[in-house]
């Protein structure tokens, strides 16, 4: 209609077949190819009011996940209530600033999208999310502080745990640089335990580079390692990793090997372990 088209116009288009109508009053050009990412524009292209793609839909299209969830998600200022095949949230504090472009699809900002997350989402999926932006550097922790500390108010869903999860990372003393370490830190973070220094590089006696391990108990000459399918798998990484702890172990160092299903299906040994190796 901005462009001069009558609403005649279109609905001819419609019935001659050149136009596919995918939602009221969105349409596609006939025989385009479907997908995603035209489902998710459609989508909130079918909302009449201010709206963009968000929650799990705005954490994949900002690759902070692999997972695109069940439904498509928007949020708007004001739902019509209007039937649709996707999942709508309502929300007053909802402001332009708060709509990005990813891919020509109107997205929600990265720090709403972690704070919507905490308000919809599991805390494991809201935190990795978290984890990954930072990783990326998609965003910083203090961009979600700033967010939780404009939109925070009584009865705000998602405040509270946003705010627990930017505390936490703001207690760490840097980003680490895979999903492994990060669940390794959440591991240790809620156990308690004091969090070994991540990325320690060992010397010899004298000052010659022996090796860098993920994280390290100085104290108790401890180097721990997390090892990755991706990256310790192959004949090359498998001698390296054992030529280095031989090294180590050489100069008294012991090394602790924790693998991504040791964190997730037995946690509480992968704690039992540390618990002996921690400082006393």
């Amino acid at each position: 209609m901005a462009s001069g088209f009558a609403r005649t116009t279109v609905h001819n288009r419609v019935e001659r077949g050149l136009y596919a109508r995918v939602h009221r009053d969105v349409f596609a050009v006939a025989g385009s190819a479907p997908s995603w990412n035209r489902d998710v524009i459609a989508a909130v292209l079918s909302i009449s009011h201010l709206a963009a793609a968000s929650h799990q839909t705005a954490a994949y299209l900002w690759s902070m996940t692999s997972r695109k969830g069940k439904s498509i998600e928007a949020i708007t200022t004001r739902w019509d209530r209007v039937h649709r095949e996707f999942v709508i949230h309502e929300s007053k504090d909802l402001i332009a600033a708060d709509v990005h472009t990813m891919n020509g699809i109107p997205v929600t900002s990265p720090p709403r999208t972690i704070v919507d997350l905490c308000a919809s989402a599991p805390r494991w999926l809201a935190a990795s999310c978290f984890d990954t932006a930072l990783r990326k550097q998609i965003l910083d922790v203090g961009d979600v502080d700033r967010f939780v500390g404009r939109v925070a108010k009584p009865g705000r869903t998602g405040v509270r745990l946003a705010r627990e999860l930017v505390q936490e990372r703001l207690r760490w003393d840097s980003v680490t640089e895979s999903e492994l370490e990060d669940r390794f830190r959440h591991v240790v973070e809620r156990s308690g335990l004091p969090l070994p220094e991540p990325q320690y590089v060992l010397r010899d006696l004298n000052g010659e580079f022996v090796c860098r391990a993920d994280f390290a108990y100085p104290e108790r000459r401890v180097l721990i390692e997390l090892d990755s399918e991706a990256f310790h798998m192959d004949r090359e990484s498998f001698r390296g990793d054992r030529r280095k702890q031989n090294r180590a172990l050489a100069l008294g160092w012991h090394t602790l090997r924790f693998t991504w299903h040791d964190l997730t299906t037995d946690p509480g040994g992968v704690l039992s372990t540390l618990a002996y190796a921690r400082p006393k």
